[in-house]
């Protein structure tokens, strides 16, 4: 189970937790969320939250989550696409993503329309078994950037040492 390393983006601090069904069923208003989690053969997961102030980026969240089988974390990515309205607000734009090789979903949130506000951008990739989800938000935002925190060399186990 692979997050983002601690190291990959200096200056924010990080902390680690585990991502249980009850935990990702509030990402979400959708009554059925815990039972298709557990349809789909949900098994564990990790998440990694980036936060500080930085001219770069202000917020990272980086999650893997594992699934019993390639066909659970396809059917998941499928749902939070068929869904992105429940998960990121109505007006947020969605297209394909292909980051080295893998394939999910780019989702953009409007800006909130507060003075300053950041970009944000969320990508979640199908790889294999496991499903993994990045967002980030700040002044440097972009979904080139957001490609390239994909990259799994950034990645290291969830309870490592990274």
């Amino acid at each position: 189970m692979m997050v983002l390393a601690s190291s990959a983006l200096p200056g924010l601090t990080s902390v680690t937790r585990v991502l249980t069904v009850t935990t990702l069923s509030k990402d979400a208003s959708i009554p059925q969320l815990a039972a298709n989690l557990r349809s789909w053969g949900y098994i564990d997961g990790r998440e990694r939250i980036f936060q500080g102030e930085s001219r770069h980026l202000t917020l990272a969240i980086s999650r893997s989550l594992i699934f019993k089988d390639a066909t659970g974390a396809r059917a998941f990515v499928a749902f939070v696409e068929a869904n992105y309205a429940a998960y990121f607000g109505a007006a947020t734009a969605a297209r394909p993503l292909v980051a080295q090789g893998r394939s999910g979903w780019l989702f953009t949130p409007p800006a909130c329309a507060c003075h300053l506000a950041n970009p944000a951008f969320i990508g979640l990739l199908n790889v294999g078994s496991s499903v993994v989800w990045l967002e980030i938000n700040g002044p440097d935002a972009t979904p080139a950037l957001l490609i390239s925190l994909l990259d799994p060399a950034l990645s290291v186990p969830a309870m490592g040492a990274g």
